[in-house]
């Protein structure tokens, strides 16, 4: 026979409820835990390769009673990559947030700047053939994640420091796409979709840039940019 009061009754079934609160927080604890395993390591390096040709006349400078252009010719090519592989993380198809640091490479530059002058009069016109130049940087920053499944947004590469080329000029649209054009959104390869099973997942991504200036600007601007990114898996 139990001779429990309703009082010991009642103090009981509050203490069963309250381990069977903890029981099911348990059992959501260890869910949540199984849902969300540790991200998967890969090293990351890139590599690329951007080409870009130029005709751009400025706008026309007034000086006194004259007037003066500035048009710019130039061919250029940067070729670049990653130091030393950059530690990335993957979970559930999505890179996770992370600068890729340590990116150098080398600018050649070739071209010519031509300089026209009028005064009311018969104008001049002078070139100059600049001589074939090459510019090295290094510490370039790239920052870049997965805003959803299976895709890649890349933000602007900064750090890039190059000494200002004057011969021949570079119009502003090459001096603010130092590596050249490149799209901010990628998609990934099936690979990274499931990168608990992938030793290695490569994208190759390549765009290409064109632009014709308008009135008071003239000419016209094309580029190329192709870049490989390679993610292996590090053991373990």
């Amino acid at each position: 026979m139990c001779n429990a009061s309703r009082g010991s009754v009642g103090h009981l079934r509050r203490n069963l409820g309250l381990l069977g609160l903890v029981g099911v927080a348990c059992v959501v604890a260890a869910h949540s835990s199984a849902a969300a395993p540790a991200p998967t390591l890969f090293r990351l390096t890139i590599s690329g390769t951007a080409h870009q040709e130029w005709s751009y006349t400025a706008s026309p400078v007034v000086e006194g009673d004259c007037q003066r252009t500035e048009t710019s010719e130039g061919e250029r090519t940067a070729k670049f990559g990653t130091r030393s592989p950059v530690l990335v993380r993957f979970s559930g198809g999505r890179v996770l947030p992370v600068t890729v640091v340590g990116i150098k490479g080398t600018v050649t530059l070739a071209g010519a700047n031509t300089t026209d002058k009028s005064c009311g009069g018969p104008g001049t016109s002078k070139v100059a053939d600049c001589a074939h130049t090459t510019r090295s940087f290094a510490g370039a920053k790239l920052r870049a994640l997965s805003p959803r499944r299976g895709v890649l947004a890349l933000g602007h590469v900064t750090n890039v420091r190059l000494r200002q080329a004057v011969c021949p000029l570079e119009p502003a649209d090459v001096r603010i796409s130092p590596l050249g054009p490149l799209t901010n959104l990628l998609r990934l390869p099936k690979e990274a979709l499931r990168e608990r099973k992938a030793a290695r997942i490569t994208l190759n991504a390549r765009q290409v840039q064109r632009k014709t200036y308008g009135s008071p600007e003239n000419g016209r601007l094309e580029g190329t940019a192709e870049w490989t990114f390679t993610f292996v898996r590090v053991p373990g």
